[in-house]
């Protein structure tokens, strides 16, 4: 059974506009709204209060006059609570031959964010937004694409999906007034990552890979290596994986963080899941644990969920006092 919270169709609209007879574009876009209670390390720590998120993607595709090519483009504006509006993010440009593309991006490619473990909601970070967590990370090593323009070539075949992804410098953000170049994306070094996703033929199974590096990404901070393995497979109404993590800088210091999940769809409209997420660096005292356990019900044109997530050794601290934080959100997109 597939999990309708996530794929149900009422869910996903988009605005068509007629550019001409070879092109099509789309505005689409998602408004969520949460109201959560955190029970911090300290009192000074703890709150409770609301919180937003809006995005609204603009996206054109058409024909190519040659080689019977074809293109993409399209661009995002994400704002969360009072930040000013972010047009930095799902900037892209790409080339598409049959099931081969080259993408020219900036926060849009495939990375290591990317996970094999199945969830209901929101992933772990999100979740534990606000807390002490600082040893779990869901993409080690691979945030370059999220502030760097790189160039990505995505092949699909029968087995999966391969990316191969290159970013000249990791500092270049696309700063520059178009063609004016600016001096800060001189700094940094160059990053790439490989990664695959798929199923090797098998239905239910979602295996990914990957391995990245990013050289010398300011002068004062050392090369960083990750790489990543995830598996998980769907039993009908229940799914089961694990996604590990590894990052190591050249100072030697690494990083494992492991996520797993379960999840049961108890219908079309109901699911359940639980997470649960270790974090271990070098020259920390304990082992980030994170848990959460979350329930989201499909409204038809929106999605109601509620979790709680509990945080213990937050930063690796083993004197840490656990922190604890419950929400509940409602979601559409449009």
């Amino acid at each position: 059974m597939k999990n309708k919270l996530l794929l149900s169709s009422a869910l996903v609209g988009s605005l068509a506009i007629a550019g001409a007879a070879v092109a099509e574009t789309k505005i689409t876009g998602s408004a969520a709204y949460t109201y959560a209670a955190h029970s911090g390390a300290t009192a000074l720590a703890s709150k409770q209060g609301a919180g937003s998120e809006l995005q609204i993607d603009v996206s054109n595709s058409g024909d190519l006059n040659i080689g019977g090519l074809t293109y993409k483009a399209g661009f995002s504006m994400e704002s969360d609570g009072n930040e000013s509006a972010d047009w930095g993010e799902g900037n892209f440009f790409s080339v598409v031959s049959g099931n081969t593309e080259i993408m020219w991006n900036k926060d849009k490619a495939p990375s290591q964010s990317q996970s094999a473990t199945p969830r209901v909601g929101q992933m772990l970070n999100t979740q534990a937004a606000g807390t002490g967590m600082a040893v779990y990370d869901y993409n080690p090593g691979s945030m370059f694409k999220n502030t760097s323009w790189n160039m990505a070539l995505l092949q699909k075949t029968d087995i999966g999906s391969f990316a191969a992804i290159y970013a000249p410098k990791f500092n270049d953000g696309g700063l520059a007034a178009n063609d004016n170049i600016a001096a800060s994306s001189q700094d940094g070094g160059s990053a790439y990552d490989l990664l695959y996703s798929g199923n090797f033929g098998v239905d239910g199974l979602s295996v990914i890979a990957g391995y990245g590096k990013t050289e010398k990404q300011t002068a004062a901070v050392d090369d960083i290596s990750s790489k990543q393995l995830g598996v998980g497979y769907n039993f009908g109404q229940f799914a089961a994986g694990v996604t590990r993590s590894k990052a190591t800088a050249t100072t030697g210091v690494d990083t494992t963080s492991t996520e797993y999940g379960v999840t049961f769809a108890a219908n079309d409209n109901l699911s359940l899941g639980v997470l649960y997420g270790t974090g271990d660096r070098d020259a920390t005292t304990a082992k980030e644990k994170v848990t959460s356990a979350t329930i989201a019900y499909n409204l038809g044109g929106a999605v109601f969920e509620t979790y709680y997530i509990q945080v213990e050794n937050a930063a690796g601290d083993s004197a840490a006092k656990d922190e604890e934080k419950a929400a509940v959100r409602i979601s559409t997109k449009f």
